[in-house]
């Protein structure tokens, strides 16, 4: 067996679309409405202690930014395995 690698390209760019992907995904439940609505409410909680708030406001519905976010959490996750295919390719299809 050859000590080397098939297709070291495929290798490379498995990885890129890797970390492409998972900075993707990671972004998009960053920006989630789960994520937003916990923080608004740690903001609310945070200012209600330091300043004497009596509440939050109340933030819109912003559906044009979650279905963004769900969007690109998909596409980060169809990266990430487009990614781990190149990488297993590269390492293991010896080719013609």
């Amino acid at each position: 067996m050859d000590p080397t690698f098939g297709h070291p390209l495929w290798i490379a760019s498995g990885v890129l679309l890797v970390f492409v992907g998972f900075l993707l995904f990671r972004w998009a439940r960053r920006l989630g409405a789960p994520a937003r609505s916990a923080a608004g409410q740690r903001d609310a909680n945070f200012g209600k202690i330091l300043k004497g708030q009596a509440g939050a406001k109340a933030s819109p519905p912003g559906s044009f930014r979650r279905a963004m976010s769900q969007f690109f959490g998909i596409v980060g996750f169809l990266m990430m395995l487009a990614g781990l295919m190149a990488i297993f390719l590269g390492i293991f299809y010896v080719g013609s």
